[in-house]
């Protein structure tokens, strides 16, 4: 019996880490309520939460060959729940991103890779299968439930509780952790590599900050000056941008040629180079990266867009993602079963023909006067996600010998993070252009304005634009004093933009998708069953 139970409490710690993402997601509106934010911050909390798991992935794994697995979980589990709670009792911004997206960001890293390695160490044969075929259902039963859970919270009660709920989870797998069995005693303890870690986390940290901070300050030319303390950041005139960027990617260089010396070496470090030339996994991990990406992206894209432009409760926007969830959930088990008979490459390959067909008939739909059941498409690209899910993870297992499983799925998890924290930063940053781009062809179009007045409006647009609602909208010309005659005026004229906004991130889904297919013809052909 003691064996079933470590699957439990596997699966309740999966459970609540893919939830959470999604709770998020549908509770954008109260959050930007609640916390007096805006959506650019919402935005930053979802990416940062993404990138610290995807930085801290591989000291998750590797931390456990140090402190034994059981030990790093278990850790992990508390570090959540301290994350947990913080994000339960946040006033501000600034606390959710300290409680959920640093310390829960953490926790999860922790918790992730030593999921699988604990699921690999506890069961053999058949077990195994069974055991790793619940995880994944369970994985998306929470991507499918999670919306209608987080969405039924915040409309009726409040999103904290569902921060709260998760606590109560914590203490309970906390309890049911005596049934994993103890970490064996090692006598050659590796070391850590801190080196390898410090940059790891700076070389992606810096790539995504860049990512967020280019919507505001840009992203080659400052549109102004980033500041720190009294000093002004913007060299030749360049953005801040480009310098993270360089940093960024100078760090991920040294940090590859730090761990190919390890390895010539035969010393331990954060990963193994070599590991990246076995055949499929670099093109499985990038696909997987994409798929990621675009995924996170849609769940943040129309969850805004159904609250923006429909004014949806968090409710409403959960049962409104029910077609797409339900499609992923059936499709990730027809893709299973489908593996008997077709490749890993050929149903990865249909699953991003399927999502990139979904998004074209989505943007195809977002127009003003769209009515909310005209996005029900959101269900082919569900189809096509769920047929990529239910293959890349064994894909990109399978194309390692079964002594580097644990570190491939170390790799994969950082992709896979990776893919999310990026996915929702670019789309963010692509929806304020679309957005800044309509609506400064408003100004332009507008009589009494001279070319220099243009100019002034245009560039104060650009550092202040934001995707608000038409209740927002109408308090602030409330505010100002606008006329109830002019104000229909403006509200259409910026609805119009707004839709550009989003169609403007569906197009670059779309675009991310093609790459997705482009990468699908790069993987094995062999079937995996």
């Amino acid at each position: 019996m003691s064996r079933w139970i470590v699957l439990i409490t596997l699966a309740l710690s999966t459970f609540i880490i893919v939830v959470d993402t999604t709770v998020m997601n549908v509770s954008i509106s109260a959050l930007i309520v609640d916390l007096d934010t805006t959506v650019g911050g919402i935005q930053a909390a979802i990416a940062l939460y993404a990138l610290v798991m995807a930085s801290f992935m591989l000291i998750g794994g590797k931390l456990a060959d140090i402190l034994g697995k059981k030990r790093v979980f278990m850790i992990g589990v508390c570090v959540f729940g301290v994350g947990t709670f913080l994000a339960s009792t946040s006033q501000s911004l600034w606390m959710l991103i300290i409680g959920w997206s640093v310390i829960e960001g953490i926790g999860s890293a922790l918790m992730m890779p030593n999921i699988q390695t604990i699921l690999r160490d506890s069961y053999d044969g058949a077990e195994r299968a069974f055991a790793y075929g619940i995880i994944s259902a369970v994985a998306a039963v929470g991507a499918a439930v999670g919306p209608i859970v987080g969405g039924f919270l915040t409309t009726y009660y409040t999103w904290r509780w569902a921060f709260r709920i998760e606590v109560l989870i914590v203490i309970l797998v906390l309890i049911l952790c005596r049934a994993i069995a103890a970490d064996a005693k090692r006598e050659d303890r590796p070391s850590f590599d801190f080196a390898g870690a410090i940059l790891s986390v700076c070389g992606w940290s810096l790539i995504v900050l860049a990512v967020l901070l280019g919507q505001t300050y840009g992203f080659v030319m400052a549109r102004q000056p980033f500041m720190l303390g009294d000093v002004a950041i913007n060299p030749f005139g360049l953005s801040i941008v480009p310098v993270l960027v360089a940093i960024g990617l100078a760090s991920l260089v040294a940090l590859f040629t730090l761990e190919r010396r390890r390895e010539s070496a035969g010393r331990p470090g954060l990963f193994r180079p070599s590991l990246l030339s076995a055949p499929g996994l670099l093109p499985g991990i990038s696909a997987r990266f994409i798929q990621m990406a675009i995924m996170a992206a849609f769940l943040f894209t129309m969850p805004l867009l159904f609250q923006l432009a429909f004014a949806f409760s968090a409710m409403e926007t959960g049962l409104a993602l029910i077609p797409f969830s339900l499609a992923l959930l059936v499709c990730a088990i027809l893709g299973a079963r489908l593996s008997s008979r077709y490749s890993a490459d050929r149903i990865i390959r249909a699953g991003f023909v399927l999502a990139v067909l979904g998004l074209l008939i989505i943007g195809g739909t977002i127009r003003p006067d769209a009515e909310p059941e005209d996005l029900a498409t959101g269900v082919v690209f569900g189809a096509g996600l769920g047929l990529i899910a239910s293959q890349i993870l064994n894909l990109v297992l399978s194309s390692v010998a079964p002594e580097q499983t644990a570190e491939a799925s170390g790799l994969n998890g950082t992709f896979e993070q990776l893919g999310n924290a990026i996915g929702v930063a670019l789309v963010g940053t692509m929806m304020i252009a679309g957005l800044t781009a309509a609506l400064s062809s408003q100004i332009m179009a507008l009589p009494g304005l001279d070319a220099a007045q243009q100019s002034v409006v245009i560039a104060t647009l650009e550092q202040s634009v934001e995707l608000v609602s038409d209740a927002q909208i109408t308090a602030g010309l409330d505010a100002a004093g606008i006329a109830p005659e002019a104000q229909s005026d403006i509200l259409s004229g910026y609805a119009q933009a707004r839709t550009q906004a989003f169609r403007t991130g569906i197009w670059f889904l779309t675009l991310l998708g093609l790459i997705g297919l482009a990468l699908s013809f790069k993987l094995p052909k062999r079937k995996l069953v």
